[in-house]
């Protein structure tokens, strides 16, 4: 892993990734998958690890950063320098292309979720997936990314940024469908109330 995070960090320099969405994230992305994983005794080694390194490298091929195009080719050329085969490079490539939860939202046009097929992959994809909407629960990653991108704002306006967002999209998650694996549902209760109080005393505790 240790690859992997020297890749990633790399990456964050290169692309000017903040903290919001840098290694520490891709770190609590891993960790939140490998939890979900822990509750899947099905899982061969090879969708753990295409699951895996998804969670881990979804944001440095990131359209709020990178050109995607080339941040892809970027991976997959690490990958491929590192021992992968084509198809479960290419495997990674598709997940972290298509699993932002923003983009899928406006592809779901108001109804259901709905997800790309990604075949033999697709429980591997769902694992990346809910990992990442499952950092989304932490406080600190949404004030700093607004203080990224609003940087002329006061600090009471970032924080009413935070709980509006939190109020009508994060809080929602499972409600609306986009959190459905029993082992990321485990996870929600701890979190929900961490960023609850987090929001109240405003703290950035991570």
């Amino acid at each position: 892993m240790l690859t992997l995070f020297q890749f990633i960090d790399y990456m964050c320099q290169k692309y000017s990734i903040d903290e919001s969405h840098g290694l520490k994230h891709a770190k609590g992305t891993l960790e939140k998958a490998e939890a979900i994983l822990d509750t899947i005794s099905d899982f061969s080694q090879n969708e753990r690890r295409v699951a895996c390194f998804s969670a881990a490298l979804h944001d440095t091929c990131d359209s709020k950063y990178t050109n995607v195009n080339l941040a892809s080719s970027q991976i997959k050329t690490w990958l491929l320098e590192n021992t992968w085969i084509e198809e479960e490079a290419d495997a990674v490539i598709s997940i972290i292309t298509s699993m932002s939860y923003s983009k899928l939202k406006i592809e779901s046009n108001g109804g259901p979720p709905m997800y790309p097929d990604h075949g033999k992959w697709q429980r591997a994809y769902h694992v990346a997936r809910h990992a990442d909407l499952l950092e989304g629960y932490i406080v600190a990653r949404c004030f700093l990314y607004n203080l990224k991108i609003h940087p002329e704002a006061t600090e009471e306006e970032h924080w009413n940024h935070v709980e509006t967002l939190f109020n009508n999209r994060v809080y929602s998650y499972v409600k609306d469908g986009w959190i459905f694996l029993p082992g990321a549902l485990a996870l929600v209760p701890a979190l929900e109330s961490q960023a609850k109080r987090n929001i109240k005393n405003r703290s950035l505790q991570w």
